[in-house]
């Protein structure tokens, strides 16, 4: 296609320097423009002093030089991919050699081929389409108020005002691996693509964006908009790119196109017997695995495409060393069946699969991000946030709980907030159900879950009920509203045992934005007596959707901080019962047997 482009990038009025970066290249050639295509890319430095300036660079040289070199024929995304990768884990890296460990950019590229426009996307700057005199934002901003209005949390004006517009949930170099938004957009002749940091589209209307473009040149664009943002006062830096499509030519017509356009390699399809599966490859002759999500000490996560309804699933693999683990299978399989007889909105759906050839779990695929990773880059998060997605966890507990499930490992990391809205509940790989027979004695089965987030019950060996699951939504509420774990210590031998012998401190001590009403709620679902708490997640609920009607009844006065003497002896005790307890079970086993010998 054939394009004319044009971009500017100033520092404004009131920064005193620049920590966005733009650029573009495409081959001279129009041969080499028709296969290989352009790109266009903007970022906007995160981090202070000047390590925002050289993280945007850094991402935009990357982005230009991966597309210089790629194959020719090498699909967009692909080398999208790549691109974000290669910058994010550079990035990443240099921050850490050079210890500027704040140091982070966002980036934005379209690369522009065969009649559409292939987008890469993380942070808040934006990519807009015009049309006709129409304006079409392409990307999702990935900021906590982008969030927050798509949860139902606030509302499009307030967001707009909001102190937190700014914040980001999504950048590069903050951790090695980093979740990329992929689109596309089909394109005709005489259409707009406008590619802007946060500096710029703070200020504009869209409407605005879309009648300058349409007006004027792009080069003429991109100084109207930089001088405007300028005399209206941006607190930021400021940096715009236009590229207007003059003509899209047909690749039908031109000649020679096939032979010189890479085929698409067929991935091997594979029954995956004995070996961990690899991206390209086919699962089952059914499942094809295009990314790596995430992967953990004990499984991976793969993004794939289902071939038999064409749907883009989840597809979490066991490591190949784990399979043959029987108690590992059995949490494994577990998960699956228990997925399987839920269906919320609030909870991960499991997709039913009848004949594997080797255990692996299908899911549906949801973007977004956890909760752990919300807070690690948002930190305290607003009151009224905290109650509403506490709010709505209640809503699926209270489902999973009547359908006689309970999670027992409710923690941030196993809660996504997806972009679509909504939430889900994730990893029944240490739930059970009123149907699962008890094969453990009470104080002498294995500790399961998060010490972080376990009530004291299961520090204690027992299996729990829903007041188990209250528990660590308490604790999780706890976390949001304050910044912290309701305990902390040296080692979780430390944190299991304060759980056990004491109360965390009253939240309003670390946040006395925190009203009482809201705190009496924190507290009532942490109570280390299961009696004492909620009774089922909807009696929960209905109090953190009416703080304002909570009766004190003065639980932070009755807290009691765990005696130093107490933790010790409870954690001697603790490993001594860890120590002893495969003897134990030795001595058992040996008894029963000798019984039957008689």
């Amino acid at each position: 296609m054939k394009l004319t482009f044009a971009e500017l990038s100033a520092t404004g009025p009131v920064r005193h320097h620049n920590e966005d970066s733009v650029g573009f290249w495409q081959p001279e050639s129009e041969e080499d423009r028709l296969i290989h295509g352009s790109i266009a890319a903007v970022a906007d430095g995160v981090g202070g002093l000047s390590s925002g300036e050289i993280a945007s660079r850094m991402a935009i040289d990357i982005a230009l030089n991966t597309f210089q070199t790629a194959p020719r024929g090498e699909k967009p995304n692909q080398i999208l991919d790549q691109i974000f990768k290669e910058a994010n884990l550079d990035i990443y890296n240099f921050g850490v050699e050079s210890e500027l460990r704040r140091m982070g950019t966002t980036l934005t590229a379209c690369i522009f081929r065969n009649k559409e426009v292939s987008i890469g996307h993380v942070g808040d700057c934006r990519v807009y389409l015009v049309r006709n005199g129409q304006i079409k934002k392409l990307t999702s901003d990935h900021t906590y108020v982008e969030m927050q209005r798509k949860l139902g949390l606030i509302s499009q004006e307030d967001a707009m005002s909001s102190e937190l517009r700014s914040v980001l949930t999504r950048s590069l170099g903050q951790n090695p691996i980093v979740q990329v938004d992929f689109a596309k957009s089909a394109l005709m002749n005489r259409d707009c693509i406008i590619l802007c940091s946060d500096g710029l589209h703070t200020l504009f209307m869209e409407h605005e964006l879309a009648d300058v473009v349409t007006r004027m040149a792009p080069a003429d664009a991109c100084e109207y908009f930089i001088n405007t943002a300028e005399n209206r006062g941006a607190e930021d830096n400021i940096s715009v790119q236009v590229i207007r499509i003059e003509e899209v030519r047909k690749t039908a017509f031109y000649q020679g196109l096939s032979s010189l356009a890479a085929e698409p390699k067929t991935p091997n399809s594979t029954a995956a017997g004995g070996i961990d599966i690899e991206v390209g490859q086919v699962l089952d002759d059914r499942f094809e695995i295009i990314e790596s999500i995430h992967r953990s000490g004990m499984s991976t996560v793969f993004k794939a495409i289902d071939r038999q309804t064409g749907q883009t699933v989840a597809v979490k693999v066991p490591l190949m060393n784990l399979e043959a683990d029987p108690a590992f299978y059995s949490r494994f399989e577990r998960e699956e069946e228990i997925g399987k007889v839920l269906d919320h909105r609030g909870i991960l759906k499991i997709i039913p699969v009848e004949q594997k050839s080797r255990p692996y779990i299908v899911m549906e695929y949801v973007k977004g991000q956890t909760l752990d990773r919300l807070m690690q880059t948002v930190g305290i998060l607003p009151i009224a946030d905290t109650l509403k997605i506490a709010s709505r966890l209640c809503d699926a507990l209270q489902y999973m709980h009547e359908h006689g499930v309970i999670h027992r490992d409710m923690k941030p990391s196993n809660i996504m907030l997806c972009e679509d809205g909504t939430l889900r509940i994730m990893d029944f790989g240490i739930a059970k159900t009123e149907a699962m027979r008890r094969i453990t004695f009470g104080g002498f089965s294995p500790t399961m879950g998060t010490p972080d987030y376990m009530s004291p019950e299961q520090i204690k060996g027992k299996r729990g009920d829903q007041r188990t699951d209250i528990y660590s939504l308490g604790a999780i509420l706890y976390e949001m509203l304050t910044g912290q774990v309701p305990f902390q210590g040296p080692n979780v031998y430390a944190v299991m045992n304060a759980r056990l012998v004491g109360d965390p401190p009253a939240p309003r001590s670390l946040n006395p934005e925190i009203s009482p009403q809201v705190e009496e709620i924190v507290l009532h679902a942490m109570e280390r007596d299961p009696f004492k708490r909620y009774h089922s997640a909807a009696d929960m609920k209905a109090e953190l959707d009416g703080p304002q009607s909570v009766e004190i009844t003065g639980r932070h006065q009755r807290l009691r901080r765990a005696a130093p003497w107490k933790r010790k002896f409870r954690q001697i005790r603790m490993i001594l019962i860890t120590a002893l307890l495969p003897v134990i079970a030795f001595l058992l086993l040996w008894l029963v047997l000798s019984r039957q010998g008689r």
